[in-house]
């Protein structure tokens, strides 16, 4: 256990106990682990879940040799959001700042002096959350090279010890995250805990942080702090949905700016460090390479690159990412490659590769979110010997001499054995941060200050329509979801 500091004031950790005892039993003995109770103070409390008496039963022989552990077991049932707002306003009167940690959660070691001192590093510090597994934008990778494979505690791990030294000690957020979440005490005082609106959960801790928020004060995460998160759940069959969706619809009515908000964290909030943290470790000998490819792809193009993915060999996996128009004829011609319409990709890679000439901003802006490193290749700069020919195509040698700017290599060649050489020589380069945050912020700013990018005030109707859907009947939010991202 790490030795307390006197930069930061004690917590009381507080753990909503249900019903998951293998999650509880993990918790609980990581928290004893990892918590100094000679200095900060832990509560338990049950509420009353289906398997009560077992989950009693546990945690009263956990705690056993510790004294200093307060347990506590509500008469009837009060729901996440009743529960700790009974512990919290009702029986902790410590004066402690508060942390709310999930019991499906597992803590290690300095976890909760770092978020303590990141709460006391500004007095405009008022919500504190660490990095996980699963925590939505405090998860670590956020996006994935594989975006289908869950974030596993060692992958998570991994990647957080690849990274943490590269990422700024804290960033500020739109909302922090429930599952573990550092309350400075003075702002319980003055403005209250959980909305009961937001009963039995989902949404309390999102609808709090905005809620002081609009007082002045900040959602951090502490990028220094891990806790892993197991994400198991208290409410069976549909419920949960139903009150996800019913909640989200109610915190965007009362904060119509929190889907802007979190557009705006992702793109100019958030470290790109963080943005591919995927990449920094990748964890596997596969180069993952997305190749971008214009509208006006022909049979001749497509052809071309089928031949360059077999130079490249078996140790890259290749993404062709197409406009909708060119799917269906890419598919055809380039088998060897994963094929993906711009408006779905989901995931990062290692390289991405551009076919030029790039006249479009937009295009630049795409390749920026796709991966830390950039290969470009065409036929050289344009060549405008005469003051028309300038004037006519002064947008594009803009856009030209912004890409070639950022380009981790600008090749002019039509050689595919050389480009394959060139995508496995850049994929095994150290990602330069300081390259990384300079491009990043770049094209984010040009992208803004163009009108590529934008942040809504307000959420558009079809997500309040999927929100009041999802509401009813979360399998035809599902899919209508499903629809509107398309």
């Amino acid at each position: 256990m790490s030795a307390v500091g006197g930069t930061r004031r004690p917590v009381t950790v507080v753990v909503p106990l249900y019903d998951d005892l293998k999650g509880i039993q993990q918790c609980v003995e990581s928290v004893l682990d990892h918590v100094d109770l000679d200095f900060d103070r832990i509560i338990l409390s049950n509420d009353r879940g289906p398997r009560h008496e077992e989950v009693e039963a546990l945690v009263l022989r956990l705690i056993k040799s510790h004294p200093e552990v307060t347990y506590l077991s509500n008469d009837v049932n009060l729901g996440f959001v009743g529960n700790c707002n009974r512990v919290v306003l009702e029986y902790d009167t410590t004066g402690n700042d508060v942390l709310l940690l999930n019991s499906d959660t597992i803590v290690t070691a300095g976890f909760l002096d770092e978020m303590a001192e990141v709460l006391a590093l500004s007095p405009s510090h008022g919500v504190i959350t660490a990095r996980s597994n699963n925590a939505t934008l405090a998860s670590i990778p956020d996006r994935r090279r594989l975006p289908r494979q869950p974030r596993t505690i060692d992958h998570s791990a991994r990647v957080h010890a690849a990274v943490v030294d590269l990422l700024p000690r804290y960033t500020i957020a739109p909302v922090a995250m429930g599952f573990c979440f550092l309350i400075r005490r003075d702002l319980i005082d003055r403005y209250g805990l959980f909305d009961e609106a937001f009963a039995p959960g989902y949404g309390e801790e999102n609808d709090f942080c905005l809620r002081v928020n609009q007082r002045g004060y900040a959602s951090v995460l502490a990028n220094r702090a891990l806790v892993f998160h197991t994400g198991s759940t208290s409410f069976s069959g549909d419920r949960g949905p139903r009150l996800r969706f019913g909640h989200e619809k109610l915190l965007i009515e009362r904060y119509p700016f929190y889907v802007g908000a979190l557009g705006y964290f992702y793109q100019r909030g958030r470290d790109p460090v963080d943005t591919f943290a995927d990449a920094f470790d990748r964890g596997d000998d596969v180069i993952r390479l997305a190749i971008d490819l214009v509208q006006e792809s022909t049979d001749a193009v497509l052809r071309d690159i089928e031949d360059f993915v077999h130079r490249l060999g078996r140790g890259v996996v290749v993404t062709l990412i197409t406009p909708k128009e060119v799917l269906a004829q890419a598919r055809e011609l380039v088998p060897s490659a994963l094929i993906t319409a711009q408006s779905r990709v989901d995931s990062l890679y290692d390289v991405a590769l551009a076919l030029g000439p790039i006249y479009d901003l937009a295009r630049l802006v795409r390749l920026n979110e796709l991966a830390p490193r950039w290969i470009l290749i065409d036929d050289g700069p344009a060549r405008n010997s005469t003051w028309s020919q300038r004037v006519d195509y002064h947008r594009i040698e803009a856009v030209e001499r912004i890409a070639q700017r950022f380009a981790d290599r600008w090749i002019v060649i039509d050689d595919n054995e050389a480009a394959a050489r060139a995508v496995i020589e850049v994929a095994e380069r150290e990602i330069d941060p300081a390259h990384l945050r300079l491009r990043w912020t770049w094209l984010v700013d040009a992208g803004l200050a163009s009108g590529i990018l934008g942040y809504p005030l307000r959420p558009s109707r079809g997500r309040r329509l999927a929100l009041w859907i999802g509401a009813k009947s979360p399998r035809a939010s599902r899919f209508l979801r499903g629809v509107l991202n398309r």
